[in-house]
């Protein structure tokens, strides 16, 4: 039987570009994808930041608009706008940028095998046996990187336990009139300790969803009875649903394993988006297996690289955007319509235009938990009052 140097599980944009990392330095590498082509709509507003474009060949024939502005809207109206001076982030297709990946893969020289799901595997001394499905044959490799998205049962399977928690995702696309900036909606009647989207796409169409920890489907309902949105918004397709994981796997790494991005839990957890984190986990993976190739030693300790340089980078960031997001889940509608209009007189704004960086919050979250505006209003203790 054909032993394959590195199978990757998943072809979404982590598992498709760190297979294009290892293949163009030459190794062997199958990507099993359990899914068809056009069988799965991915649920994503499909806003990446500019900094990913830049560290990242992802493919700019993906690009639909830009995001140059952000609205916030309160639970009674109150808008709050952010005008940064450059462009922060690029609306994309994520059909066309899924797929622009694979073919960078492939054309690297890597084989991604579509509708085929990894049902089983075993770690030997010598490799790593997956089982598939559909069979019959077994798959063989040398190493195994889980770029599944979020599969609890994948990562249990191997002994690496499960990412703690998740959220729920759900969006549509719509037509939508007057929408001249990204709008984000936030109060606990439109989806509690998270938030909701109007995402402008062309000719009048937009993306709307949002998160939350349950009942999203009825909060999304809900949510198109806004007063704010009713009369201009019009369903046009499917509502679709993700899960989207909330924390991290205890551990990343094993004999001759990875796990990265959603797998992992290496998303954001201020906006839930797993993009841009979860490229950078494959490229940090991608670095260590080829150290790791050179010497021929696939073990744990090999391994505990890419999970220290990983967490080294984006864990502050994770735990940060946990504890604000506790933080936040405690307020009541009334105070976040106060607090909107606080922020207008006590510098949060300026603030936040000096230290908001669109992929990377941990900054501003540090820094408007220190401002006299909380000190002030809600202390240092975990439940908030006005």
């Amino acid at each position: 039987m054909h032993e394959h140097d590195v199978v990757v599980i998943g072809a979404g944009p982590v598992g498709s570009y760190c297979a294009f990392e290892l293949a163009r330095n030459g190794l062997d590498v199958l990507v099993l994808e359990k899914n068809l082509p056009g069988e799965c709509q991915p649920v994503c507003s499909g806003v990446i930041g500019t900094e990913a474009f830049t560290e990242f060949p992802l493919p700019v024939d993906s690009i639909m608009s830009e995001v140059r502005e952000i609205v916030l809207v309160s639970p009674g109206g109150q808008k709050v706008f952010y005008r940064p001076d450059a462009v922060q982030a690029y609306v994309v297709n994520r059909t066309m940028l899924d797929e622009g990946l694979r073919m960078l893969a492939r054309s690297n020289g890597a084989e991604i095998k579509e509708g085929s799901t990894c049902i089983g595997l075993e770690v030997t001394d010598r490799n790593v046996h997956l089982r598939v499905s559909p069979g019959p044959e077994d798959v063989r490799a040398k190493v195994v990187v889980i770029a599944s998205g979020y599969n609890p049962a994948l990562t249990k399977m191997v002994g690496l336990g499960t990412v703690p928690g998740f959220v729920e995702g759900v969006q549509a696309e719509a037509e939508v009139d007057e929408l001249e900036q990204t709008e984000v909606y936030l109060g606990n009647t439109v989806a509690p300790s998270s938030f909701a989207w109007l995402v402008g796409l062309q000719s009048g169409r937009a993306r709307i969803g949002l998160t939350s920890r349950g009942q999203s489907r009825t909060f999304l309902s809900s949510f198109l009875s806004n007063p704010f949105v009713e009369e201009r918004v019009r369903l046009t397709g499917k509502v679709y649903k993700k899960i989207i994981p909330y924390g991290l796997l205890k551990r990343s790494f094993g004999d001759r394993l990875m796990v990265v991005g959603e797998a992992a839990g290496q998303v954001k957890t201020t906006t839930h988006g797993g993009v841009y984190y979860g490229l950078i986990g494959a490229r940090i993976a991608g670095e260590t297996l080829l150290g790791a190739w050179k010497r021929q030693d696939f073990s744990t300790a090999i391994f505990a690289e890419y999970e220290r340089k990983w967490r080294q980078l984006l864990e502050p960031e994770i735990a940060k955007g946990i504890r604000f997001r506790r933080f936040f889940s405690h307020l009541t509608d009334g105070q976040i319509e106060w607090f909107f209009k606080m922020s207008q007189k006590d510098g949060i704004m300026d603030l936040l235009h000096k230290k908001a960086r669109f992929d990377w919050h941990g900054e501003f979250i540090s820094s408007l938990i220190e401002h006299a505006f909380f000190k002030r209003y809600f202390g240092r203790g975990d439940e908030p009052t006005a």
